[in-house]
């Protein structure tokens, strides 16, 4: 009722009739330009409606012209689920390059919904051999999944290769879960589908994990074996990116090897290491 209010006629189309005894839209209006009828919209603004859909929803905010963030809100009190729309143009990376190159000497990297790397600080890309400012052998943003399952420099920076994956593949199915409009992931594990026959049996196993937090190992040829607790961190959902960190484990010498890391990547140049240790 506020924000019908504060809509007049004149924004939505309609002719001005003069002065009206209470401001804004009357409820018959927003019935008519929302397409559904005057009582089911009577019922949805007083909250006695039962089973309203997104759609419907999603044409009252239209016309209502409300905000992203009260089209969610008015969503989320109808119990309907709240996806944001994509925004229309992410961050600029090196926007986003300060969060990660905070975490140096830890490896930190910022990927969007398809898991599509926007910036890595150089600890990530010693580690896992991605590189945000360049671009892959086909012309693609890197992507942790691609890359896991079709890079040997990403294979060989985890020791239980094979024991990750099936973890690695339920996380982002669970995290797919979020972005179902999304064409790019469906596109992505079509992709790897083809190409990968392990990542076809894990897909078709259909199980979802939760990703925030979880041990890992990595290897790096100069340093050996290193014991992490990955993090992952939501950004707000409407630019849907997040970003991992790895914190050393306590009492496994990581944070010591990484200092280590850190020297060598420094004095190698930070886009000529691979996850080995290997100048390109």
């Amino acid at each position: 009722m506020t924000r019908r209010a504060e809509v007049a006629p004149s924004q939505v189309g309609l002719p001005d009739a003069g002065k009206r005894r209470t401001p804004g839209l009357r409820r018959e209006e927003v019935a008519l330009l929302a397409g559904v009828g005057v009582s089911w919209y009577t019922w949805i603004e007083q909250g006695r409606a039962e089973n309203v859909s997104g759609e419907v929803l999603d044409s009252i905010a239209r016309v209502l012209q409300l905000s992203e963030n009260q089209r969610l809100y008015m969503r989320q009190l109808a119990g309907v689920q709240a996806v944001p729309h994509p925004p229309v143009a992410q961050p600029e990376a090196e926007a986003m390059r300060p969060f990660v190159d905070n975490w140096w000497p830890n490896p930190a990297y910022i990927a969007d919904h398809a898991w599509n790397i926007v910036v890595a600080n150089a600890a990530a890309q010693a580690l896992l051999g991605i590189d945000s400012a360049q671009q892959d052998a086909e012309g693609r943003p890197y992507n942790v999944l691609r890359e896991f399952f079709t890079s040997p420099h990403m294979r060989a920076a985890f020791p239980s290769w094979k024991e990750t994956a099936p973890t690695l593949v339920a996380r982002f199915r669970s995290h797919a879960a979020h972005h179902l409009d999304e064409p790019a992931i469906p596109a992505l594990a079509a992709e790897l589908m083809a190409e990968s026959a392990y990542f076809a049996e894990l897909w078709d196993r259909h199980e979802v994990v939760e990703d925030s937090c979880g041990p890992e190992v990595l290897r790096h040829r100069d340093v050996g074996e290193l014991h992490f607790t990955r993090a992952t961190l939501d950004f707000t959902r409407r630019i849907a990116m997040r970003m991992t960190v790895f914190l050393p484990t306590p009492g496994t010498g990581t944070e010591a090897a990484l200092r280590r890391l850190s020297h060598v990547t420094l004095s190698q140049g930070m886009n000529a290491v691979d996850p080995l240790g290997e100048t390109r």
